[in-house]
């Protein structure tokens, strides 16, 4: 059931198909996936957007996942899938390519660091060549993820604009893997 239950959502998720589950640098074992909803905020041009995120990921290879996110309920919409490489035990690279106004072509340096027993502060740097402008938008990431138990992560994130063409980005919401 969890199988069938996992499929069809990743299928509904990588129809639409950025990203990684969250800023994190944790990779998804093969066999292993997860799921999670993120209400976030962004920030750009003087104006504050209401998005509704939902991710999925999907281990597939030593050090290597797959993940596929999409927002709703925003003006304008997000559909956008990854491959993630675990470097180190702490850093993942991350690539992959997103539509959200514009095409965009991304690639992220994600970098865990171990607060205390299932705490962990995530950041690292987030960058996008939009295609349709051939401009960069950078940002800086910076949250912390919450191991609760039973799989659940609570995750809040943020996103610092480093360049024009970035935005501010808040958001919280829970993972869970299995």
């Amino acid at each position: 059931m969890k199988r069938i239950l996992f499929v069809l959502m990743f299928l509904f998720v990588a129809a639409f198909s950025n990203a990684q589950v969250f800023n994190t640098s944790g990779i998804l074992k093969e066999g292993e996936a997860a799921i999670g909803f993120e209400p976030s905020f962004l920030v750009y041009d003087g104006t504050t957007d209401f998005q509704m995120f939902f991710h999925a990921g999907v281990g597939v290879g030593r050090n290597i996942d797959v993940g596929a996110k999409i927002s709703v309920l925003g003006d304008d919409n997000y559909y956008g899938g990854d491959i993630e490489f675990g470097i180190l035990e702490n850093l993942s690279l991350s690539a992959g390519a997103h539509y959200f106004r514009d095409f965009a072509i991304d690639a992220t340096a994600n970098v865990s660091i171990p607060l205390v027993a299932g705490t962990k502060l995530i950041t690292g740097l987030d960058i996008d060549y939009i295609v349709d402008h051939s401009t960069m938008a950078v940002w800086l990431p910076l949250g912390i993820r919450v191991n609760i138990g039973n799989g659940w992560s609570l995750i809040m994130e943020s996103e610092i604009e480093l360049t024009n063409d970035a935005y501010h980005y808040f958001g919280v919401g829970m993972a869970y893997g299995f």
